[in-house]
């Protein structure tokens, strides 16, 4: 888990810087969506770590908010 953790905020901030140099923001929604799956990920550790007192919920709940945005985009 920790290492697609890793390759999902390398991925998002390639993205990222990407857009940023190259004023391309066609690729936002793609970050926006990895983004989502990191904080999923996240999520899913803290629950186990922790249990129902942490952090996990609001994660999980971010992560369901970007992926959504990031489908709403691409459709759109």
């Amino acid at each position: 888990m920790k290492i697609i953790k890793v390759i999902l905020f390398i991925s998002v901030i390639a993205i990222s810087l990407y857009g940023l140099t190259t004023d391309d923001f066609s690729y936002s929604p793609l970050s926006a969506l990895l983004l989502g799956c990191a904080f999923l990920i996240i999520g899913i550790e803290e629950m186990e770590k922790k249990g129902k007192k942490s952090w996990g919920y609001y994660f999980i709940t971010f992560s369901v908010l970007f992926i959504v945005i990031a489908l709403v985009t691409y459709i759109i």
